[in-house]
């Protein structure tokens, strides 16, 4: 019994060690090896317009100019890059840089040249720029294997480095004027805005994306002085992001 027993064992080793070794196969998975990163350049085509906080403006140039006046806005063209970096699956948080400009044009403002209560009426075209620094969350949620909706909300730190008006007399009495109050911009100021739409991959790490975007600044461009004007803006955010 004992031999039989020793003679299975013996077969069963012989048997184990004829059958060949298994390859071990590795297997990888793309989304556990792919960057946290993301960029995203941006093409922003902006309709602009003015809002008064208020009509304040004692011992200013434009002393009669208040929230009466029509305002005409105008189309700018913004551009930037941003880099978010991925706390979620869902939630991305990210820090960008913008060139931006505003345009509008206040039609009938009331000009008192030399403070003597004698006035004019004219069309004051505004043109501003500025360096922005947007602070952006992004949530977003992926319906198909090549598209995800996102929603972004954001703050930017506005850096006004220009603006421009050009006044145009309305009776031809006085000669158009170009005013530069560059110097007198406040330094620093802040824009809220929320962009909504989504992101087309056209491969694992590429993809364009389209949002509709709405911007407002929350204080004055021009500190002291001066009518208390603030920039509102609609329009897209289009552009492509990668993955790195």
């Amino acid at each position: 019994m004992k031999k039989l027993i020793l003679l299975s064992l013996l077969l069963s080793s012989l048997s184990a060690w004829a059958q060949p070794d298994d390859e071990i196969v590795y297997y990888t998975d793309s989304k556990v090896s792919e960057s946290k990163f993301r960029l995203h350049l941006n093409a922003n085509p902006y309709y602009t317009d003015m809002r008064l906080i208020n009509d304040d403006a004692a011992n200013s140039l434009i002393n009669s100019f208040n929230e009466d006046n029509e305002t005409r806005g105008g189309f700018a063209f913004n551009f930037g890059l941003d880099l978010f970096y991925e706390l979620a699956p869902s939630f991305h948080v990210g820090l960008g840089v913008n060139r931006a400009f505003g345009r509008y044009t206040v039609e009938g403002a009331s000009l008192d040249l030399d403070n003597d209560r004698v006035y004019f009426l004219a069309n004051d075209e505004v043109e501003v720029s500025m360096i922005s620094i947007p602070l952006k969350v992004n949530f977003n949620t992926s319906i198909s294997e090549v598209f995800s909706l996102e929603v972004i909300p954001m703050v930017e730190m506005n850096f006004l480095d220009s603006y421009v008006a050009s006044i145009d007399y309305r009776d031809g009495s006085v000669r158009d004027t170009i005013l530069n109050k560059s110097d007198d911009l406040r330094a620093f100021n802040w824009t809220v805005g929320l962009s909504l739409g989504g992101t087309y991959w056209f491969s694992d790490n590429w993809g364009v994306f389209v949002r509709a975007s709405a911007k407002y600044m929350l204080n004055d461009m021009i500190a002291q002085d001066w009518p208390r004007e603030t920039l509102i803006n609609f329009g897209g955010n289009l552009g492509l992001q990668v993955k790195f």
